[in-house]
């Protein structure tokens, strides 16, 4: 009998654990969207491995999704002059079952360094959950270390 009760409990035990780290392990999904550039000084190339290391960082956090494949119709009309996110745009994301939305802003600060700022914005409700910025040199040697450092403080912080 005791043996008995012994299995029903360590069964019980063993599903009701698995249970909570199913929901605890959930990956979240985050869209990464184009790189913005308000100054229009920075090349397409460099706003492309911008995202491209964004993604690749934020997809190897672990419990996060990163997609950047997410068509986004032009940039003005998701983005107003502030870089905020239309509400066109949170309903669009919402659609794609996305969790979070990640906006990336690139700014250079003179010839060689460019200042990276990013916030992770909640898809069903719009708001900023996380906000972050690094300060870089424009190569690519050392824009891929400060990306992940970006997406460490932003997902640290979610």
């Amino acid at each position: 009998m005791k043996t008995k009760i012994f299995l029903f409990a360590m069964l019980f035990t063993l599903v009701s654990c698995s249970t909570v780290s199913a929901q605890f392990y959930k990956r979240k999904k985050v869209a990464i969207t184009e790189v913005v550039d308000k100054t229009g000084d920075v090349s397409d190339g460099t706003k492309v491995f911008v995202r491209s290391a964004l993604t690749d960082a934020i997809t190897n956090s672990d419990g996060y999704e990163g997609y950047d494949k997410i068509s986004f119709m032009t940039l003005e009309m998701n983005f107003d002059k502030t870089g905020s996110i239309s509400t066109a745009t949170l309903t669009y994301v919402k659609k794609q079952l996305m969790d979070y939305i990640l906006v990336a802003e690139i700014t250079p600060l003179d010839k060689k360094t460019v200042l990276l700022s990013a916030r992770i914005v909640n898809a069903s409700t719009g708001k900023i959950v996380a906000s972050s910025s690094v300060r870089t040199y424009a190569h690519i040697d050392y824009l891929n270390p400060a990306c992940r450092n970006l997406a460490c403080k932003l997902v640290g912080a979610i």
